[in-house]
């Protein structure tokens, strides 16, 4: 009796803590200095792939091509010297640091460099939307940083999901936003927009974005490092404390930015609806088009385009609905609307005849 309750005893122990047997141990700390070191050296390998990554990514973001973004974000390199800066801070290897960095700088330089070249050469002035895009950062893309991250140097610390690395690159953009910069470099102020508003285009937006990356990786992958290999040294410690103070430098700019994109969805969505409800009953087909919201220190400045019948659109219209619009989003606002006036024009039929004598089969 007693050794069947000392079997039931080991049989229940085994089904509540069986999944213990499936946690993988980190990879030996020797095997992941063995590779970020060679991630770290700015090798010819490195040189031609950071290059041929940065035409790819230039030409997708001239020729507005989310596929071949994607292809540069597989083949950029730039993740493994970050990874390896990441590592090498707590490690505490100066010589291996140095050479981390220089190497992410000289990636960073030849990105910008290659991707205004082609502009300059191309005489490219369009402005699509994958470029648009970049041009204002927030805390969505250093969230986006930090999962990635986390996922990268996970990858490194784990056998059986380092082939998992190529989506972690996708996941975060570090070539795209560089050769975006060299792209507004180039553009400079003669940039022409395919559709999108071009109030904020120069190079401190998507140079943001990048140095968002940048650390988002190096205090993400360094906590994973931390964690796994250096819990109990002090200086990897303060290295850690180091990196989160470099974190929230970024987070004010990139905080206001998120409140801007708030407030611009706010708008967008509020003016659809305040635009259908000031409408006659018997009338719901007028467009809004082109719509542009600026935001300044104290208030918001909207434009867009309406297309309606004759009528339908006035200034008691326009300021009501600025009215609605400021009380919503709790800001003042000043409201432009290019009034587009479309006459329409219905058929006539003589509904006593029958269709087919009319011509009509």
């Amino acid at each position: 009796m007693a050794e069947k309750n000392s079997n039931l005893i080991i049989t229940i122990f085994k089904w509540l803590f069986g999944w213990l047997y499936l946690v993988e141990l980190p990879n030996p700390q020797a095997e992941i200095e063995i590779i970020v070191k060679k991630g770290s050296t700015p090798d010819n390998s490195f040189i031609v792939m950071i290059i041929v990554s940065s035409v790819v990514a230039t030409i997708g973001l001239l020729a507005n091509s989310t596929a071949v973004i994607i292809g540069a974000m597989l083949i950029a390199p730039l993740m493994s010297p970050i990874i390896a800066l990441s590592y090498w801070l707590l490690a505490g290897n100066w010589i291996v640091i140095l050479r981390s960095l220089l190497t992410v700088i000289l990636g960073t330089i030849l990105s910008i460099a290659v991707a205004y070249f082609i502009t300059e050469l191309i005489g490219w002035k369009l402005a699509g939307s994958e470029i648009m895009a970049r041009m204002k950062p927030n805390l969505l893309d250093l969230g986006v940083a930090l999962a990635a991250g986390t996922a990268g140097a996970f990858a490194y610390t784990r056998a059986s999901v380092s082939a998992s690395f190529a989506g972690i690159a996708i996941a975060v953009a570090l070539v795209p936003p560089l050769c975006t910069v060299g792209i507004a470099f180039a553009i400079k102020n003669e940039a022409v927009g395919d559709g999108v508003t071009l109030d904020y285009f120069d190079p401190q937006g998507p140079l943001l974005l990048y140095i968002t990356n940048l650390i988002g990786i190096i205090f993400a992958s360094s906590t994973v490092f931390f964690w796994q290999y250096f819990r109990k040294r002090l200086k990897a410690i303060f290295t850690l404390l180091l990196t989160m103070v470099c974190l929230g430098i970024i987070f004010n700019p990139l905080g206001i930015s998120m409140k801007n994109l708030m407030i611009r969805n706010q708008v967008r969505r509020n003016l659809t609806v305040l635009t259908i409800s000031l409408l006659p009953n018997d009338y719901n087909k007028m467009r809004l088009r082109n719509l542009n919201v600026r935001i300044g220190q104290d208030i918001v400045h909207v434009r867009a385009n309406a297309i309606a019948q004759p009528g339908v659109v006035n200034q008691e219209f326009i300021d009501k609905l600025r009215d609605g619009l400021s009380k919503r989003i709790d800001m003042p606002i000043t409201l432009e609307v290019g009034v587009i006036e479309e006459p329409v024009m219905k058929s006539t039929i003589d509904l006593t005849s029958p269709l087919e004598k009319k011509g009509i089969q």
